[in-house]
């Protein structure tokens, strides 16, 4: 059984979130973005040894602001990230860490990822989606039915496009990728609530407006 926990960290509360698979004694979580005792925490008292992953949806500072630290405290586990944001993990003008006066520990992900690969987990797959817009390497994890967005799709909005590799004509094609997908998954975004996907269809204004490629 999947369960997933929310995690709002930083100043911008950018959500984390760790997600277990009790049948299969496993765990990954998405997006650390801000040291959290609570995470640790909750990370060890399901077994620090069943994470497995830590995946990455874009390499903006809110949300890989404490992979180094994961990675250090639970170094079994894989970092990974979308292949064109790689660059983002040394690079404090790319991740905007330079722009808000913080710094960002740089590090290496243990693996890059593209789109519709499939990364292993219980019995099961995460797999990837391909989402730029908000950044060139912007990815979605899908589990089950459980899709994780970062900030491409967000509750009744989605991420800008006007940061450093971000693109309004990547993000109305992304968001029409994921209109496109079948059934109706549980949808995690980087900020802000969760939702459902067909809510989104059916609501969402700038998804809404980018089938007839009119977003902002």
């Amino acid at each position: 059984m999947i369960e997933v926990h929310k995690f709002p960290l930083g100043e911008l509360e950018a959500n984390c979130f760790f997600v277990t698979d009790k049948e299969n004694d496993c765990s990954f979580v998405i997006d650390p973005g801000s040291r959290s005792d609570r995470l640790t925490e909750t990370i060890d008292s399901f077994g620090a040894e069943k994470l497995k992953y830590i995946l990455l949806t874009h390499g903006h500072f809110d949300h890989i602001g404490f992979a180094a630290g994961l990675k250090s405290k639970y170094p079994d586990s894989k970092l990974v990230i979308g292949t064109k944001d790689s660059p983002f993990t040394k690079n404090d003008s790319l991740n905007l860490a330079v722009y808000f006066g913080i710094g960002c520990e740089h590090f290496d992900a243990d693996m890059t990822v593209n789109d519709e690969e499939s990364i292993p987990f219980g019995n099961d797959y995460i797999k990837v989606l391909s989402t730029p817009g908000h950044t060139e390497g912007s990815v979605c994890f899908l589990l089950g039915e459980h899709l994780f967005t970062g900030d491409t799709l967000m509750s009744m909005s989605c991420g800008r496009t006007d940061f450093p590799t971000g693109s309004r004509d990547d993000m109305i094609a992304s968001l029409k990728k994921i209109y496109d997908m079948e059934g109706n998954p549980y949808v995690y975004c980087g900020h802000g609530e969760d939702s459902r996907l067909e809510y989104e269809r059916k609501n969402n204004p700038v998804m809404r407006a980018a089938l007839n490629e009119h977003l902002y």
